[in-house]
């Protein structure tokens, strides 16, 4: 396989990188490619270069990707910017992969505009809950009391221990880091802030009807970070998903064990654009 540094390069040569204001977001995103319409939403980093081992095995596809704006405040903000990318580039509705909390996302986007969701692929993500707002208010708390650059350095060792197994993994700490340090502190507040609304809105999102179209749910059973709890919310909200679970792949299976994870996203995507 080629280095990682030389696939990075072949995602930012093979997508065109476009950039859209919308409000006040400074959106970036990545569209390229052919045939069925699919677009990636990336994990909490935001960071669409996330998909670099993904994009080059959808090649029947036209792919968007982006990099989520560190102004926005809540998933209902990222769902509107990723409707206005869609409207952008002629897309009028697309097979959607999210990663974590881009599958958050994926579950927002479908409620409000289940128009533009062909199919959706959840990977190594749930719904938070009650349960997770002590957590995640605390975490915005610190976030904002802490130096900033102790936050980044904490945040690298965890990620760290979170790809532990992946040869790759300083790659990876590098980008993300690289995009917190754009984001900044407030950036990364408010990424929290995301999570945290979500965890708030669960029992009402749980009473309301969800999108019930053709869904995946992939995860791995020692993912560190997603709860089986929080699974079983999203396959309850998707009772005809399908469910894919690895014993072991962390919470990102794309890295952990991409072979698996590329073979199951696209494999039901082509049963999507076949079936």
């Amino acid at each position: 396989m080629e280095s990682i540094e030389s696939r990075a390069v072949a995602f930012e040569r093979d997508l065109d990188r476009k950039q859209l204001r919308l409000g006040t977001h400074d959106w970036s995103y990545y569209a390229g490619g052919d045939g069925e319409p699919v677009v990636l939403l990336p994990g909490g980093a935001g960071i669409a270069i996330g998909w670099l081992d993904l994009t080059p095995t959808l090649r029947d596809s036209r792919v968007v990707t982006v990099d989520y704006p560190p102004t926005a405040t809540s998933f209902d903000e990222l769902a509107e910017g990723v409707v206005a990318i869609l409207d952008t580039v002629g897309i009028e509705s697309a097979h959607v992969v999210g990663q974590s909390a881009g599958g958050m996302l994926a579950e927002v986007l479908s409620r409000r505009a289940p128009e533009r969701v062909r199919s959706i692929v959840f990977t190594g993500t749930g719904l938070y809950g009650p349960e997770d707002i002590p957590r995640l208010e605390a975490r915005v708390a610190a976030t904002e009391s802490t130096p900033w650059e102790q936050t980044r350095s904490a945040a690298r060792e965890a990620l760290r221990i979170t790809w532990k197994d992946s040869g790759e993994a300083e790659f990876w700490v590098k980008r993300v880091d690289a995009a917190y340090a754009r984001a900044g502190q407030q950036g990364a507040v408010n990424a929290m802030r995301w999570l945290l609304d979500l965890a708030r809105r669960a029992p009402e999102l749980q009473q309301q009807p969800a999108w019930q179209g053709p869904a995946l749910i992939v995860r791995a059973d020692d993912d560190p970070l997603i709860t089986s709890v929080h699974v079983q919310r999203l396959r309850d909200l998707h009772p005809g998903s399908e469910f894919r679970a690895f014993p072991e792949g962390g919470h990102s299976l794309l890295v952990g064990r991409p072979d698996d994870y590329i073979a199951a996203v696209t494999g039901f995507l082509d049963h999507q654009a076949t079936g």
